[in-house]
């Protein structure tokens, strides 16, 4: 049983999971039966399971996630290196997916069935796979331009969604609105409570390409809290460099 369930995980990491599978794994953690190796995983899933129900609506104020908890334990560097790795190369494949999605379909969906289908999966990530939210993310790149709604939507996939490679999909296609005031926020206070590196790293390297100075004090926190993975530290650090020489080059 703790082979099938092990073997489970990796497929989950890796995206690959089915629907009834992903069920499967969620009742498994939830249960009262989960042997101490795997502890680190089923505090992931109580986690997600309980910040979901917490999730805010479109209309509440992201401003609100900053109350979630900030304490995680952190994997070994390989570990998380692998995961980095395996998130980072999903990512890349299911960008390539959007793309051969949007080419598939265009002209065949109105743009707003298309949003509504898009709203309808990532609000319901106990009804669907890693694989069909990460499709429903990537049809955000087919819009002109975002709405609060989609935003809102966007940001709390990218803050809640219970596996890593949707969270960084999410992350991915909110750069294309980085002009939104509401994203760029969102991002700095995501970063405020993200405990996953490779989300931590996605966000570290988005804000310095938008130039957001505003992020420079909470990357700074990052880059001295020795519970944090190093290679997040030290991105950090390079971030708060290039900022402060950002703000620099402004002033002269």
């Amino acid at each position: 049983m703790n082979l099938d369930i092990e073997q489970l995980i990796e497929k989950y990491y890796e995206g690959e999971t089915t629907l009834e599978e992903e069920q499967q794994l969620r009742a498994f953690f939830l249960s009262e039966n989960v042997p101490a190796h795997l502890e680190n995983e089923s505090k992931q899933f109580r986690y997600f399971a309980q910040t979901r129900k917490e999730q805010p609506s479109a209309g509440v104020s992201y401003r609100a996630v900053t109350q979630l908890s900030k304490q995680s334990k952190v994997r070994s560097l390989n570990s998380w290196g692998l995961r980095i790795a395996a998130s980072l190369t999903l990512l890349v494949v299911g960008f390539g997916a959007g793309i051969w999605y949007t080419h598939r379909q265009g002209g065949l969906l109105e743009e707003n069935s298309q949003v509504a289908e898009m709203k309808k999966t990532l609000q319901a990530p106990e009804q669907t796979s890693a694989s069909e939210r990460i499709l429903a993310v990537n049809q955000s790149y087919e819009l002109a331009q975002g709405d609060e709604e989609i935003t809102q939507i966007l940001l709390n996939t990218m803050n809640f969604d219970e596996n890593v490679n949707v969270r960084l999909a999410a992350c991915q296609a909110l750069q294309r609105f980085e002009n939104e005031p509401m994203v760029r926020e969102g991002l700095i206070q995501s970063l405020k409570i993200q405990t996953d590196p490779s989300i931590q790293l996605a966000l570290i390297e988005a804000l310095v390409l938008m130039k957001e100075k505003r992020a420079a004090s909470e990357m700074l926190r990052l880059a001295q809290n020795q519970k944090v993975l190093e290679i997040v530290r030290l991105k950090a650090e390079e971030g708060v460099f290039h900022l402060k020489q950002e703000k620099q080059t402004n002033n002269t």
